[in-house]
């Protein structure tokens, strides 16, 4: 891995958390697909947006499509911050501070939007 400026560090720090974020989220919206136990889902490499994207199955019908949309993003960015982060190990890779902090705001737009959704149809962690 090359050498990181600190910005670009705390950038990767910021990425990581808001993927957590998001598959945190991920885990709740999926928690059926494990008995109602979203720390099973939450701590299993892979399994939120598995489990997610079972469950949006059985969303309600005017608003599935919305739901399976924004899982189906969320996989997606969740991808493309993972790409990111291992770009770090290729030496002519071009990541810097600004494309992990533009993954980051998708990240957390993604998570926003699937936070509104489930809580307006009732599926959504409480804080």
């Amino acid at each position: 891995m090359r050498r990181l400026t600190d910005e670009t560090v705390l950038a990767v720090g910021r990425l990581t958390l808001a993927a957590t974020e998001l598959e945190y989220l991920l885990a709740w919206i999926g928690a059926d697909q494990a008995d109602g136990n979203a720390a099973t889902v939450f701590t299993t490499p892979g399994e939120p947006l598995r489990a997610a994207r079972g469950s949006v199955q059985f969303a309600p019908p005017d608003r599935r499509d919305e739901f399976i949309g924004l899982v189906e993003a969320a996989g997606t960015y969740l991808k493309q911050s993972h790409t990111a982060v291992r770009a770090l190990w290729f030496e002519n890779s071009i990541v810097d501070a600004a494309t992990f902090d533009e993954i980051s705001a998708l990240l957390l737009q993604c998570r926003d939007l699937l936070q509104a959704l489930a809580a307006e149809v009732g599926s959504a962690p409480t804080r």
